[in-house]
């Protein structure tokens, strides 16, 4: 489908009535996700910064030219819908502009439907936790994936390490979930008695807002219908007529919703975008109106299907990964992206993305509007240059961008930063504690007594209880346990929040910021990349290491721990060239794909055979050669197919 190109700015403006008016050239509807969503907040969530992203991207295409890059024309960000319109540059032949109209709207369907009970979404999350524990697990094993098998020292201790975290990962995610479980069973209880009622019910609410709208989505099909027509009623306003391309991008339970409309032929578009999709985990809806429960395999057989870009978070435990058709499962991809060089293509799937967000199982799901360097900035290119390649990716970000390598090696450091500071807080707790009690103001502010008398309140005896804490004495667990969070926290909140994010945002930008623009083409390029990093590890390194073993550690030889923090900090250097993996949707591919979607035999209508095509391979035969596949794929990685 053709884009048509616009001569000048003129007025954007949508159709009225059945008066012609103009249309735009590429319309992106955003889907938001699970939870409550305001009106507009979607479409003010993603459409900024993708504005910011189209501005640098026309200036990179258009340099040095009088016309401006980018207008927003129209803007309506409470509306019905709420919507942008904006002109794109993309290209000024013959000092003539090429404006490119883009509309920007969103499907917000989180109120059309009333929310569920806490009790039912318990429910639900406790039939779910177990299924969501084994995804996330087998998501950081592949992300320590040592590689290939080698005769080698160094590959060996890439092996003990992925060995040693992930069994650490299963028993304290166990624990973690467990313990989630039993608090959120409790304060749904407490929630039913007066007095602590008023307050449990505020968490209850919490609760069941966020993780209600999942629920309801697989067990009331009335409202899985409301949430499917939100997005069809915003997609059939374009019909793909006069060349208008349609771009869906939807984030967790939004693309499970979209995937569903677009892959069962309830609304059409050119590019679908899932960003931390909830498809796999969640499925399709009951009563959707189609016989397939596979959405790979619909989207294979679909004459109409969109291209599909699938967008993962490395440690996002939602989509926990690649999606494939239920026969071949994920292990295969997962194979053939951190192992290109094995054999096969990783079985039929869409363009995969894996994308380094904040390396946070939680809030690696939450932040893909703000990852420019591996989101927006490749997001802009697809519609505003998209790719001339059918078997290329699509999904591409921008040619020589410096930032890439930097921008993933300050994601992986936040992982050491929290390790760091864990660290040195436990250790750095007992000198804290032991300086803490000896302070005369410290002890007077909690009422301790004279010391050694015996006279202290129970509620401040952690403090005034003795001269010196250690970690040898299981007495004082209980004060150190606690201090130690205290500091850990403190460490983290500061270091991967303020510091992370002014360090971060710094190193993604295309341009330096003016007072008048936030993105100005006549001021110097922003620094190298590299000097964000390192200000960021040498802040965490003084912060979080240095002053507290000052403090609390002077007699620790410090070779030990300049050798410690350079073993961690080389770790946030390692394996971070992965890259996308191209659809694979070949002739073969759908040829074995189409027998497993038709009915049965005897509801089939007779249909004669092209002689020149061979004759399909019964469903039972695809499904154990898939199998096959996939094992032999896992055993050449060294993996379990299972």
């Amino acid at each position: 489908m053709g884009k048509r190109a616009s001569d000048g700015l003129g007025d954007a403006d949508t159709d009225k009535g059945n008066g012609a008016g103009n249309r735009p050239d590429h319309v992106v509807v955003f889907v938001h996700g699970m939870g409550r969503a305001l009106k507009g907040g979607t479409l003010q969530e993603w459409a900024q910064p993708l504005m910011l992203s189209l501005h640098d991207l026309s200036l990179d295409l258009a340099p040095d030219v009088p016309h401006p890059h980018l207008v927003i024309t129209k803007a309506n960000a409470v509306g019905d819908p709420p919507e942008v319109w904006a002109k794109v540059l993309r290209s000024c032949p013959d000092g003539r502009p090429d404006y490119l109209t883009v509309l920007m709207t969103e499907a917000s369907w989180g109120r059309d439907f009333e929310p569920a009970s806490a009790a039912s979404t318990y429910s639900w999350a406790l039939r779910t936790a177990l299924r969501v524990y084994r995804r996330s697990l087998q998501l950081l094993r592949w992300n320590l994936y040592p590689g290939r098998r080698r005769a080698g020292i160094t590959w060996l201790g890439a092996r003990l390490r992925q060995l040693l975290l992930t069994s650490m990962a299963a028993f304290a995610g166990l624990f973690i979930l467990l313990a989630v479980l039993v608090v959120l069973l409790l304060i749904i209880v407490l929630a039913w008695i007066p007095g602590p009622g008023r307050w449990a019910g505020k968490l209850v609410s919490l609760f069941a807002d966020f993780l209600g709208d999942p629920q309801v989505w697989k067990r009331k099909p009335l409202q899985a219908a409301a949430m499917r027509q939100r997005v069809v009623d915003t997609l059939q306003r374009w019909d793909h007529g006069g060349g208008t391309q349609v771009t869906v991008v939807a984030h967790s339970q939004g693309a499970a919703i979209a995937g569903q409309v677009l892959f069962q032929n309830q609304a059409r578009a050119t590019n679908f975008v899932s960003v931390g999709s909830g498809l796999d985990l969640l499925g399709y809806a009951q009563w959707g109106g189609g016989t397939g429960e596979d959405p790979v395999m619909d989207w294979l057989v679909n004459p109409d299907r969109p291209r599909w870009i699938n967008v993962w978070g490395k440690f996002d435990f939602v989509p926990a990964g690649p999606i494939s058709t239920h026969t071949n499962g994920p292990l295969p991809v997962f194979g053939k992206l951190y192992a290109r060089d094995s054999a096969g293509d990783g079985g039929p799937g869409p363009e995969e993305h894996p994308v380094y967000n904040r390396s946070g199982l939680i809030y690696d799901h939450i932040v893909y509007s703000s990852n420019r360097v591996e989101v927006l900035d490749p997001l802009a290119r697809l519609i505003l240059d998209p790719p001339t390649d059918p078997h290329g990716l699509a999904l591409r970000g921008l040619d020589g961008d410096r930032r890439l390598r930097p921008h993933r090696v300050m994601v992986k450091s936040l992982g050491v930063t929290r390790l760091l500071s864990v660290l040195t807080s436990a250790l750095s707790a007992p000198a804290a504690l032991t300086w803490l009690g000896s302070q005369e103001w410290a002890r007077n502010l909690v009422q301790c007594g004279p010391p050694g008398a015996g006279e202290d309140p129970w509620w401040s005896s952690w403090l005034c209880s003795g001269p010196s804490y250690h970690w040898g004495h299981w007495q004082n667990w209980g004060v150190l346990a606690v201090t130690t969070a205290a500091f850990a926290a403190l460490l983290i909140g500061l270091l991967n929040g303020p510091v992370w994010g002014v360090l971060h945002n710094r190193l993604q930008r295309m341009r330096k910021p003016s007072f008048r623009q936030s993105s100005d083409p006549s001021r110097n390029p922003p620094a190298n990349p590299w000097w964000y990093v390192t200000w960021y590890l040498l802040i965490v390194t003084t912060v979080a290491v240095a002053v507290p073993f000052m403090l609390a550690w002077p007699d620790l030889p410090w070779v030990l721990v300049v050798v410690l923090v350079v073993a961690l900090w080389a770790l946030s250097f390692t394996r971070t060239s992965i890259s996308g993996l191209p659809a694979r949707t070949d002739a073969q591919t759908q040829s074995l794909a189409e027998p497993a979607q038709q009915p049965a035999p005897d509801r089939l209508e007779p249909k004669e055979q092209d002689p020149g095509l061979p004759e399909p391979l019964p469903a039972v035969v695809h499904a154990s050669r898939q199998q096959d596949g996939a094992a032999g794929s896992a055993d050449h990685l060294g993996k379990p197919a299972g």
